[in-house]
């Protein structure tokens, strides 16, 4: 290959690489848009449900979020405590031909948690593991006095703990 060939490659590479990461980068840009128009809707279209969006414990960067502005111990639960919380939420659901879902081992498993740093972790267990964000299966099983009954269990809990 002659030099000319070579770096007529190299720019075509760089080019590509370029244009790869334009792509990544928008589709990003896209898909949080997307997600702050949907919020926007869902509260027009279910303004009961809109709750559960603007509740910041149910985000699962919540607790990130917070260990960064907290300049001290924060108190969290274990992954695996989570993990077995998400569980029972997701054990929760049934068919009408097992009886439905049973809407108060939901509303235990809330009762459990002490503050929103433990309710964003829950949330982020019930991703992991379940490939669903924890919002839209409430919304998806639940009614509005259902969602309203956590709603005012989680928006008395305080944002989050410290030791000590």
């Amino acid at each position: 290959m002659n030099r000319n060939t070579l770096k007529i490659a190299g720019t075509m590479a760089g080019i590509g690489l370029g244009i790869s990461v334009y792509v990544v980068w928008d589709k990003k840009r896209k898909d949080k848009l997307a997600s702050e128009i949907l919020k926007q809707l869902t509260s027009l279209i279910k303004p009961f449900t809109s709750g559960l969006l603007s509740e910041s414990a149910f985000d699962i960067h919540y607790k990130e979020a917070v260990l960064q502005k907290v300049n001290a111990r924060v108190l969290t639960i274990r992954t695996d405590t989570a993990a077995k919380y998400a569980d029972q939420i997701h054990q929760a659901w049934a068919g009408w031909w097992r009886g439905g879902d049973d809407e108060n081992k939901v509303y235990a498993v809330f009762r459990k948690l002490k503050d929103k740093v433990q309710v964003s972790q829950v949330a982020k267990a019930y991703q992991d593991s379940f490939q669903v964000n924890l919002i839209d299966k409430l919304h998806e099983r639940l009614d509005e006095k259902e969602i309203k009954k956590i709603l005012a269990i989680t928006r008395n809990l305080p944002g989050y703990r410290t030791h000590g």
